[in-house]
C-alpha cells in the first residue's frame, strides 16, 4: 500500500490529534502535558522513546535490517500567547483553544499530528525500513532555545544522523501545495532591545535635558540608509524596530528610551555580520553625538538560515511527488522568519517542507502568530505521507550525506551563536 495511501487511512487519528492539540495549547519550555500525551500516543505504538528534560522526545524506529543509515524526522509542539479568535478569516472555527491567552497560532499542533501519523505508517511497514528512524518532538522551538537540550542528549549518547526531515505549515501557499527548494527556506534572525540614556527633564526646557528620543530618531533615519549603503544589494536582508517605548505624559522629556527588532537574512557570515557591526556602530556613535548612553539590553549575533541539501532536496521532490502528485511539489517564495531546524540542517545535511494551506473558501489564510490563523486539516495526510515517504526512501537510496556536515558538533553551533556559556551548561566544560 502507498504511503498516502496509509496516510489516508489514518487520517481521523490525524486530525483527533491536531484538534487535541490545539484546544490544549502550552507556551514555550512549559509543554509537559504535551509531552505526556505524545509519550502515550508513542507508547501504545509500541514505539521506543527517551523524554530528554527540557527538550522533549526522541523516539527510535528500528527497521529489520539495517545499513547503518539514519534519518530524523522532527515537529516543534509549543504554541504562543495569542488570545484566539472565534472564528478565522471567514467562519467558525472547528476547534479552539481551551487556554485562556494561549494558542497554537504557527502550525505546530498539526506538526505534531503530522509526525505521529508518519510514525502510524511507519510502523505499518517496519519491515521495509533499511536502518533507523528517529522521531524528535521539540519543546521551546519559539524563541527559548530548548533544542540544545536534545543536541546534547544526542551528542553526548553518540547519536548518528545522516539526514534530518522537517516540515512546516504555510498560510501564503496554496492548500496542498509542497515547497521543497535546493537551498534557501527560512531566514536567520538577529535581535536587538537597547536602552538609550539621557537627561530627563520638563517639556518646557529641552535645552536644560538630553532627550533620548532625539538621539533615536536620529539612529531610526540611519538604520534606512544603512542598507542602502553597507550591504549587497543583490543580497537579501530585513530589518525593523517592532518595539518603541519612552515617556509617560507629553511635557516631560524621558530619562530613557528603549527600542527593540530583528534583522533577518539569508547571508548570515557576510551581510548578517555587516548589520551586526555597522548597527552597532551607527548606535554608539549617535549616541555619543547626541550626548546619549546606549545599554545593549540584548543584541545577539545572527542566527543560521534553513538552508536545504540540494541533493537531498531534489530525492525529496521525487519520492515525496510520486507519493502525494508530483503537480503538488512547488518551488516556495523562500520565507524570511526563521527556526531552529537551521541547526538541524547544519548538524546534518537533509530538507525543510512547507506545507501549504491557503484556502480562502474555509477562512484559512491568516499570517502566521496572528489571532485569526487556521489550519485545512485535509493537507495533514500529505505531510504525514511525506515524512515517512522520505524517511523509507532515504533510507534504501545510496545517498551519502558524510561529507557534507556543516559543523563538526554542536559545540561548535553554540560557539558560533556567542552561547559558549551553554557549553559548561550542557557538557560540562
Amino acid at each position: 500500500m502507498k504511503n498516502f495511501e496509509l496516510a489516508k487511512k489514518y487520517e481521523d487519528y490525524i486530525i483527533s490529534m491536531r484538534r487535541y492539540f490545539h484546544e490544549n495549547p502550552e507556551l514555550s519550555s512549559k509543554e509537559d502535558k504535551t509531552v505526556e500525551r505524545l509519550s502515550r500516543e508513542l507508547k501504545d505504538m509500541g514505539i521506543e522513546h527517551v523524554v530528554i528534560p527540557n527538550g522533549g522526545i526522541l523516539a527510535t524506529i528500528k527497521g529489520k535490517t539495517d545499513n547503518g543509515k539514519t534519518v530524523l524526522l522532527r515537529a516543534d509542539i509549543d504554541a504562543l500567547p495569542v488570545v484566539e479568535t472565534d472564528e478565522n478569516l471567514k467562519v467558525k472555527r472547528v476547534c479552539k483553544s481551551k487556554v485562556d491567552g494561549v494558542m497554537h497560532a504557527c502550525g505546530h499542533d498539526g506538526h505534531m499530528a503530522m509526525l505521529l501519523g508518519a510514525a502510524k505508517i511507519l510502523m505499518e511497514k517496519k519491515d521495509e525500513i533499511a536502518g533507523t528512524v528517529y522521531l524528535c518532538f521539540e519543546r521551546g522551538e519559539e524563541g527559548t532555545g530548548n533544542v540544545k537540550y536534545i543536541f546534547a542528549y544526542m551528542e553526548k549518547n553518540g547519536i548518528k544522523v545522516d539526514s534530518a526531515y522537517g516540515i512546516h505549515l504555510l498560510s501564503t501557499l496554496e492548500t496542498g501545495k509542497m515547497g521543497i527548494n535546493d537551498t534557501n527556506m527560512m531566514a536567520g534572525a538577529m535581535g536587538f532591545n537597547v536602552t538609550i540614556e539621557g537627561r530627563g527633564g520638563h517639556g518646557s526646557r529641552p535645552d536644560q535635558s538630553i532627550n533620548p528620543i532625539d538621539a533615536f530618531a536620529a539612529i531610526y533615519s540611519g538604520m534606512q540608509a544603512l542598507r542602502l549603503v553597507k550591504i549587497d544589494p543583490y543580497k537579501t536582508l530585513t530589518y525593523s524596530v517592532g518595539t518603541l517605548n519612552a515617556g509617560v505624559v507629553g511635557n516631560v522629556i524621558p530619562q530613557t528610551c528603549t527600542f527593540g527588532g530583528t534583522m533577518r537574512t539569508f547571508d548570515r557570515d557576510v551581510s548578517g555580520m555587516i548589520f551586526y557591526n555597522e548597527f552597532k556602530n551607527l548606535i554608539d556613535n549617535t549616541c555619543k553625538a547626541y550626548n546619549c548612553v546606549p545599554t545593549y539590553n540584548s543584541y545577539t549575533l545572527p542566527g543560521f538560515p534553513v538552508i536545504n541539501d540540494p541533493e537531498c532536496a531534489a530525492f525529496a521532490r521525487k519520492v515525496i511527488g510520486d507519493e502525494i502528485g508530483a503537480e503538488n511539489i512547488v518551488e516556495a517564495e523562500p520565507w524570511m522568519a526563521s527556526e531552529s531546524f537551521s541547526q538541524y540542517l547544519m548538524m546534518w545535511p537533509g530538507v525543510f517542507a512547507f506545507l501549504g494551506m491557503k484556502n480562502e473558501e474555509k477562512g484559512i489564510g491568516a499570517a502566521h502568530h496572528n489571532q485569526q490563523f487556521d489550519i485545512d486539516e485535509d493537507v495533514l495526510v500529505k505531510g504525514a505521507a511525506g515524512a515517512a515517504t522520505y524517511a523509507l526512501e532515504f533510507l534504501k537510496s545510496d545517498i551519502d550525506t558524510s561529507a557534507r556536515k556543516s559543523v563538526a558538533s554542536y559545540k561548535e553551533i553554540l560557539v558560533k551563536s556567542g552561547k559558549e556559556d551553554d557549553i559548561k551548561e550542557l557538557f560540562g566544560e
